[in-house]
């Protein structure tokens, strides 16, 4: 285990510590690398992570109670089971507050955040809940969305290209301008009163 002994980091990089199972408690975090780390049911309390990347980092079933996140990227990460509405969010999103790349994000909770412009990008996301969160120009390119709920979700302008395993009813979510690609688009249509036959 990593001791922080500042209260704040600038443009800091670290590498391969070990956070499971323990507790960091306002902490601030600017501009900071966090490179295979492993923080897999840490308990981040009140910490603050501006600009911050994490790379390869595990993840998995981490509390973030008034934690605050901004602009922050993951890539590789494994990020299963987080609940991030209990997080500390503005009342005000700014764009791109979390960016995901790459990774695994199953089981994780969403539900009214406003996070427009952020990024699920050829991640796993299976059984996440995305209900009454604002989205738009969210992009979910190639990313795996089955079993994961959307409802009353701003979807406006959203990417869904090459996502697969999505299920939007178009009358109960915001999808103006949003991009689907064939075949996967065609499952909008089926929480419509029609019939889809084949040729």
């Amino acid at each position: 285990m990593t001791v922080f002994t500042e209260d704040e980091y600038y443009d800091e990089t670290f590498n391969d510590f070990q956070l499971a199972n323990e507790e960091l408690s306002s902490v601030r975090f600017y501009d900071c690398t966090f490179r295979n780390c492993d923080f897999s049911e840490a308990a981040l309390k009140a910490c603050k992570f501006s600009g911050c990347t994490f790379e390869s980092c595990n993840m998995n079933f981490i509390k973030v109670l008034d934690s605050e996140f901004a602009d922050a990227s993951f890539v590789k990460c494994k990020v299963v089971g987080v609940n991030w509405t209990e997080a500390d969010w503005p009342r005000t999103a700014g764009r791109r507050m979390l960016s995901f790349d790459q990774c695994t994000i199953s089981h994780s909770t969403f539900i009214g955040l406003k996070l427009p412009g952020s990024a699920f990008v050829d991640c796993m996301a299976k059984n996440a809940d995305f209900r009454e969160a604002e989205l738009a120009d969210t992009s979910f390119a190639g990313t795996d969305l089955s079993e994961s709920l959307f409802g009353d979700t701003t979807l406006t302008g959203a990417d869904f290209s090459r996502a697969t395993g999505y299920a939007i009813n178009p009358t109960h979510n915001r999808i103006q301008k949003a991009k689907f690609m064939l075949p996967e688009a065609t499952s909008l249509l089926y929480n419509m009163d029609i019939q889809i036959v084949e040729d």
